[in-house]
């Protein structure tokens, strides 16, 4: 009786300890695909965009984020600018026009004089 019980008891942990390597191996593969899984394209991220003020204007945005580029188009005029680095918000600018947004204010200048504001 005393040689069965030890038999079933090693089998019981021999047992024991394969199903926890077996699911410790499992979860680890599963981890290891998980961290594999993010896929990295080449697209070109547009985004497009449009705001009107309080008196009526219009302004239409165009973002390509990969290109760092906005191009703007303000009444009659269609206007290219690159991005600048801030430390929070947006800012796009060429010679003569900057646009800027932060926390739901869009503000277009034009040599320093703003020619479109909206505020939320």
């Amino acid at each position: 009786m005393e040689k069965r019980y030890w038999s079933l008891l090693l089998m019981g942990a021999l047992l024991g300890t394969t199903a926890c390597q077996n699911g410790n191996k499992q979860t680890t593969e599963d981890q290891s695909t998980t961290i594999e899984t993010p896929v990295k394209t080449e697209e070109t991220k547009l985004i497009v965009d449009s705001l009107t003020d309080d008196k009526g204007n219009k302004l239409n945005l165009t973002f390509d984020n990969t290109a760092g580029t906005a191009t703007v188009v303000f009444g009659q005029d269609t206007i290219h600018m690159t991005q600048d680095t801030t430390a929070s918000g947006i800012q796009y600018s060429n010679e003569n026009y900057t646009f800027t947004e932060h926390q739901a204010e869009a503000i277009l200048t034009k040599n320093g004089t703003v020619v479109f504001f909206k505020s939320k």
